[in-house]
């Protein structure tokens, strides 16, 4: 048997060595034994004979000497074996975590969200993700939706939470329908307005109003649905991008707001506020998980949308969410 140049089995390994063979190494070299070996991994003992001669062919060395009561290891399959051992505990060890991560208890999921409609709904779908899988690692990105479909092109993001009917995402993106947000004012609890049965825009306008600011998303989404109804924006006397500072305004300072109905069940403070009755009569908007088409999404991004899904579930258990078919909101 010629011996080869450490350089040269360098380059032949990786191309000759057969998995196979490496296993009949590992079980002859545990049971010493061509016999054993052969009826542990289910094979003709010619079999296990033929696999260690090519394995000794590829690595230039005689691995075993034959023994009385079957064989044992040479110098050079003494060295070998703990290297094989280690390929073969490598491979459990990657088994396990591709498991693990298929199973979604292992991993990391980077989401954009923008301030609303995703913050109500997602700390409470994070809480039940990590919960279930404590050993995963979560990044919440704040921008707004272009921004957002921007990070999903480049990869930066896995899924972006976001209303469809602030922006166009594109043939390269899916979007799959979370729940149908309305549009609603929203008041302390403790407002002079909140014991009415019903209101009039009116009787709303002349409040104190916090507002986000006019080159915002949501203002924009506000002064669309006011004016296809032919309502004049209310006066409002503070501009604030911060959901918990306008919401912090509405709950201290008694002031009115917009907000998303999903805010109702989910913000931080919601046993203080209160949906006022009045109803803006337009179709809600689509609030989807947006992803690329080119890219199938993690078990972790899987079970965070379906967390999501079971929460819409549980805060409309008598009215289900229409479901939408495509994405253009």
């Amino acid at each position: 048997m010629k011996i080869p140049s450490t350089t040269g089995l360098i380059q032949r390994l990786p191309r000759h060595l057969k998995m196979s063979e490496l296993r009949v190494f590992v079980a002859v070299l545990e049971h010493r034994s061509f016999r054993k070996a052969a009826a542990v991994l289910h094979l003709s003992q010619p079999a296990i004979t033929k696999a260690i001669a090519g394995l000794e062919e590829t690595l230039g060395f005689k691995l075993f000497d034959r023994v009385a009561n079957g064989v044992e290891p040479t110098v050079h399959g003494r060295s070998f074996a703990p290297r094989a051992g280690a390929i073969f505990d490598e491979l459990r060890r990657a088994a396990q975590d591709l498991t693990l991560l298929s199973s979604g208890a292992l991993g990391s999921l980077r989401v954009g969200t923008v301030p609303m409609p995703a913050i109500p709904f997602l700390p409470v779908a994070v809480n039940r993700l990590i919960d279930a899988h404590p050993g995963i690692f979560l990044s919440l990105i704040e921008e707004r939706e272009t921004e957002l479909l921007d990070r999903l092109r480049k990869r930066d993001i896995e899924i972006a939470i976001l209303r469809m009917a602030l922006v166009d995402a594109g043939d390269d993106m899916q979007a799959e329908p979370l729940f149908s947000e309305k549009l609603c004012v929203i008041a302390n609890k403790a407002h002079p307005l909140a014991a009415r049965r019903s209101l009039q825009w009116a009787e709303l306008q002349p409040h104190r109003w916090v507002m986000p600011p006019a080159d915002c998303f949501f203002y924009e989404h506000v002064q669309r649905t006011l004016d296809r109804l032919d309502m004049p924006m209310p006066h409002h006397v503070v501009e604030a991008m911060s959901i918990p500072l306008q919401f912090g305004l509405v709950l201290h300072a008694g002031m009115l707001s917009f907000g998303m109905r999903s805010q109702i069940n989910f913000a931080p403070g919601k046993e203080f506020l209160v949906r006022l009755p009045f109803d803006l009569p337009v179709p809600g908007s689509h609030v989807c998980a947006v992803m690329l088409k080119s890219h199938a999404p993690s078990p972790l991004a899987l079970q965070l949308l379906a967390h999501i899904h079971d929460l819409v579930a549980e805060s409309s258990p008598t009215q289900p969410e229409p479901a939408v078919a495509a994405a253009g909101g």
